[in-house]
Parts: C-alpha cells; structure tokens; sequence
C-alpha cells in the first residue's frame, strides 16, 4: 500500500497512546518507549518513520536489532504492515551482506558495531533499536555511533536487570525514556486482549529427580562457603547451570506440552522451549498427531525462517513451535494461545513470551498462556507473577500427570 506522494502507507489506525507518543517523540525527535510487549512497539515505530519522511523526504533509516530472528520480523512487518518494498530494503547480518545501503536498512547489532557509522555519514539518516536495553554495553553501544537526525528506542524493559548500561550507553545515545505504557494501563485501554494464565506441574523422573536434588544440596554448600571464598563463585555458577539444564530438559515437559497443543486442535498456537532439539521433537510429534505446524529456530535458513514466520502469520499453519528466538518481537496478534514448555528465569524473557498472544484480534476473546514448571524454584517465580497480575490475569493451576498420553523416544 502506498500514500499519494510516494510515502509508505500503514494498514492499521494509530492507537491513542501510539498517537500521544508520537506528539511527545516529535518535540526532539529522540527517546526511549517503554511499551509493554503486545502494545503496539513496532507500529509506533512505522509512525515515526511516516512522520520522519513528511519534513526528510529523502531520508534513509538505520534499524538495528538484537538477533537474526527479530530482523527477519521487521523485515516482515516492514513489507505486510507499512508497505515498504522488498527492493527498498537492504540486510545486514552474520547470513546476509547487502551491497550497499538502501533506503530502510536492517542491522543486527553484532554487525551494526561496524557497520553503522559506514552508512550514516552523510544524508538525513533516522535510527531505530528495537530492544535497546539489549545496547547497554561498551561494545553494543558501538552500534549506536553515527549522524543522526532522529533516534527512538523500544522495549518492554528498557532499564538493565544488572547494570548501569541502559543510563550510561543508551541514554546519550538515543534519549531517555519518554513514554511509559505497562500492562496496567494496556489492559484498560483494551490495547491487549484479556488472558488466563494456566500454570501446569509436570514431574521429573527418578534420574532428574535425582540429580536435580544432589545438586540443590551442592550449592546450598558453596553458598555458605561464598562468604568466606570468593573463588568458589565460578563453580558455583557452574553447578546451578547444570541444574537449570536439567529442569529446562526434564522428558516430561515434551509430552505434557503436546498434549495441550492436542486440546487446542485448529486453534492458532505459539509452542516455545528452551531447547533445539525439544523444539524439533515437539514439531514432529505434532506433525505425527496432523496438526499444522511450522518450526523456527536460528538454524534453520533465513528464508525458510521468513516464509514460516509468513506462514504463521498469514494461518497456513496453526502452531508455530520455536526457542526462544522468538522472544522478542514476534507480532501475530491472530495467536490466542501460548504454551511455554520450558523457559529461563529472566522476568524480561518472561515479559516477552506474555506479549505473543495478547495482541487483540477479531474473533479474540481472550488468550490462554500455559505454563510448564518442574521444580520449587519455577513454582515461586510464577506465584510472584500471579500476584502481580492480580486484577489484570486469571492464574489457575494444574498438575500435567493426566497430559501425559504421548510417547516419544
């Protein structure tokens, strides 16, 4: 779709914030969003970028982003939601090299550390970093450098869990934090679709079990040594990544996940774990059961990636099954069910998933998010989130022994 005078055009209306953002951006044309996942993040962006264009119609745009997989979903939503050919973008990644610069141009900023300043040296240059807190270190902030006319930064969870990073590198970069929209404010406003969060127990066997207790009792040891032995941090670190592998594998989370995608049948279903190969297993489980199902995952080749993310989004198929390459950015708003086999303990990855399916859409009622969790630890995590959601989310919980009809090798 284009607008008369050759500008881009969006297929969807602007949302009141998205509009009450844009008159506060357009004062400096510079700053930080802090929008909730499923707010609506990258259409704002594409707002900026229309506006950018009315008073800089020859200006060219720097997008810089965390991983290949959320490039290959700008690169989607550039094309489907603002109407941006294909021959007007160019990509620049560890799989891919453009020739040269185009007129939108997608960096991942591994590459951008090099790359940027090379483009934006002379012209009306506007740069855009999705998930920028992700920019918060010497080296990523390297990705930032360049002559700029306008910058914006975007993510759920701007500020650092565990450092300086987002005031000492971002901010001088791209601007404080303009706008604030959480979840709260989201679910008034109806900008996401009410959800149930389901939290499902599942066991671990004897062996896991097993270890899993052994090396509990490992670090509690070293943790009283900690005091005394700063040496031992190190292998301590060591054992309970050991432990967070076991959790995250435990056999019973496969069965248990595919069950529930099986309940689900025909109903359009993101199915993200930890791991590769779990990940591969649960696609050809589902496969097996005839559902319609597509995988993605970093090692799969960047075109093949796009066409099932397109795929996905355009309903071809009906569940997507992914790591957690899909963390941030993915925009299927059709998506009403999430089941989260296995994840980390990070709150932001957490924020991330949530947001996949509470993107309103006709015919949503409501998005269901099911949980697996193994152990004690994963159990107070969610206890913590439930109390946060309380008048936001329903948390209900179940246990996963009666899910467990599938076998696999």
């Amino acid at each position: 779709m284009k607008l008369v005078g050759g500008m881009w055009g969006l297929n969807v209306q602007p949302r009141d914030w998205q509009v009450d953002a844009l008159e506060r951006w357009r004062r400096e044309r510079r700053g930080v969003m802090s929008v909730v996942t499923g707010g609506g993040k990258t259409i704002f962006a594409f707002l900026c970028m229309q506006d950018f264009l009315k008073t800089y119609p020859e200006g060219k745009f720097v997008i810089v982003v965390p991983t290949i997989t959320l490039l290959d979903q700008w690169y989607v939503g550039l094309q489907e939601d603002l109407g941006v050919p294909e021959e007007e973008i160019a990509s620049f990644s560890s799989q891919e090299k453009a020739d040269g610069p185009l007129r939108v141009n997608l960096l991942v900023i591994n590459t951008a550390r090099t790359v940027v300043q090379k483009l934006a040296t002379s012209g009306q240059w506007f740069l855009i970093v999705d998930e920028c807190h992700r920019a918060g270190s010497p080296e990523n902030a390297k990705a930032l450098q360049g002559n700029f006319l306008a910058s914006l930064g975007l993510s759920a969870t701007p500020k650092r869990e565990y450092d300086e990073g987002f005031e000492k590198y971002v901010v001088p970069a791209l601007g404080s934090i303009i706008f604030e929209y959480d979840y709260t404010h989201a679910f008034a406003d109806g900008v996401i679709t009410p959800f149930d969060l389901i939290n499902v127990e599942v066991e671990l066997l004897g062996p896991e079990r097993l270890e899993y207790e052994k090396l509990t009792r490992r670090a509690a040891l070293l943790f009283q040594k900690l005091k005394t032995d700063q040496s031992i941090e190190e292998r301590l670190k060591q054992i309970l990544q050991r432990r967070a592998s076991i959790s995250a594998e435990a056999r019973m989370r496969i069965p248990v996940a595919a069950k529930i995608a099986e309940e689900h049948r025909g109903v359009r279903t993101i199915l993200f774990h930890e791991r590769v190969r779990a990940a591969t297993t649960l696609y050809s489980i589902l496969r097996q059961r005839n559902h319609s199902v597509c995988l993605y995952h970093s090692k799969i080749p960047p075109l093949l990636r796009r066409d099932n993310l397109r795929l996905f989004r355009r309903g071809v198929f009906d569940i997507l099954v992914c790591c957690r390459a899909l963390d941030e950015g993915m925009n299927v708003p059709e998506t009403s069910i999430a089941i989260v086999a296995s994840s980390t303990a990070s709150h932001r990855q957490r924020i991330q998933r949530l947001g996949r399916v509470l993107r309103p859409a006709r015919q949503k009622n409501k998005a269901t998010i099911y949980t697996l969790y193994a152990t004690e630890q994963e159990h107070r995590r969610l206890e913590v989130e439930a109390s946060r959601l309380e008048g936001v989310a329903e948390v209900t919980w179940a246990t996963g022994r009666r899910r467990t009809e599938f076998r696999y090798g």
